[in-house]
């Protein structure tokens, strides 16, 4: 990776960044839903999970503070999904009432849920 951004001509990223965020966010979100009410399973909330920051790594955009709320809820929703088991997800109800704030929000579905701070990996 440290090889990707070494070598990327573009230096400002940004229009990239809040391309990408607009298309994977919601997308993603919609997978979380999924999972929450089982209509997918873990394993594949996985793969999209990690979808998410392979495809993000391929931008070779540098981490640090997003650009927007929108897209510090994404990134906290992803990292929170990435920190949890399965069981912690579907039974704690703490983090399932985050995972759905979060979730909502991102596919326009809810307000702004402000415990989320999420930061670009």
């Amino acid at each position: 990776m440290l090889e990707l951004i070494a070598n990327n001509p573009e230096q400002n990223n940004g229009h990239f960044a809040g391309e990408h965020i607009g298309k994977y966010a919601p997308a993603y979100a919609a997978d979380v839903i999924r999972f929450i009410i089982r209509q997918s399973d873990y394993d594949e909330l996985v793969v999209s999970t990690k979808k998410q920051f392979t495809d993000w790594w391929q931008l070779a955009i540098s981490s640090g503070t997003p650009e927007s709320s929108y897209e510090s809820v994404y990134w906290y929703l992803v990292y929170l999904i990435e920190s949890r088991r399965e069981d912690e997800l579907r039974g704690n109800r703490f983090v399932k009432q985050r995972i759905q704030e979060c979730a909502c929000y991102l596919i326009n579905k809810g307000k702004i849920p402000n415990f989320a701070h999420g930061i670009r990996p």
